[in-house]
């Protein structure tokens, strides 16, 4: 019982904070934006579509480059994960 009101407790938070960085975003806060997506990664870092969500609000290239590898290391043939590695290694 405890682990199901722990693990609800969990996607409750996850839930806010997605809402929170789609907040952000649509007020154009892209560093806010990613704060909310960095929890979300560090609370879920199984979470596909969080890393994609953390490497479309991140600048550097070196960063995204690492949120494409982790997703590839959960999902090897991630093809949308290896576009995105090719564009960060070319600086895009």
């Amino acid at each position: 019982m405890q682990e199901d009101q722990a693990g609800s407790e969990k996607q409750d938070i996850l839930a806010t904070f997605w809402q929170r960085a789609d907040q952000a975003g649509a007020q154009d806060n892209r560093e806010e934006a990613r704060a909310w997506m960095e929890g979300i990664v560090e609370l879920d870092d199984r979470n596909i579509d969080a890393w994609f969500k953390l490497a479309s609000l991140i600048p550097d290239a070196r960063e995204r480059m690492q949120c494409y590898a982790h997703v590839l290391e959960l999902s090897p043939g991630n093809a949308e994960a290896r576009a995105g590695l090719r564009q960060a290694r070319r600086g895009r």
